[in-house]
């Protein structure tokens, strides 16, 4: 019986801990990001050619996170809206969308890295926070 009080205490604490984890991770993702790079893993050395048309495609790109779950991509001028969440880790954003899914990198100090899964090819999203 005591054994049963235990392992309940414990989950409860793990789900207590986990949510204020989320929640942390949600202040700091929400918000407005231009996009500066995307990079496929499958990419041999690209060319000059190759970085500039990039840039002209990625101008004006953006992904904008809202604290009410929802989200917006625009990117080559194709704009993608829908609502997302954590998931269960915190590692992962999953949308609405079942082709969007979105992996944290890392946070850095002017935006965020994130990993996005196209099919079988991953494609780093390097980001500049813009706003709040």
């Amino acid at each position: 019986m005591k054994l049963k009080y235990t392992a309940l205490a414990i989950f409860f604490v793990l789900l207590i801990s986990s949510c204020s984890i989320t929640k942390k991770l949600e202040k700091k993702l929400v918000g407005k990001y231009a996009v500066e790079m995307l990079k496929s893993s499958s990419e041999e050395k690209a060319g000059d050619t190759y970085t500039n048309l990039m840039k002209g495609l990625l101008e004006g790109s953006y992904i904008q996170f809202n604290e009410n779950k929802t989200y917006e991509l625009s990117l080559a001028k194709k704009i993608t809206k829908g609502t997302w969440q954590f998931s269960d880790d915190g590692k992962t954003i999953l949308t609405d969308k079942k082709n969007i899914k979105f992996r944290i990198k890392n946070f850095t100090e002017n935006g965020l890295e994130l990993n996005s899964f196209n099919n079988k090819d991953v494609v780093l999203m390097i980001l500049k926070k813009i706003n709040d």
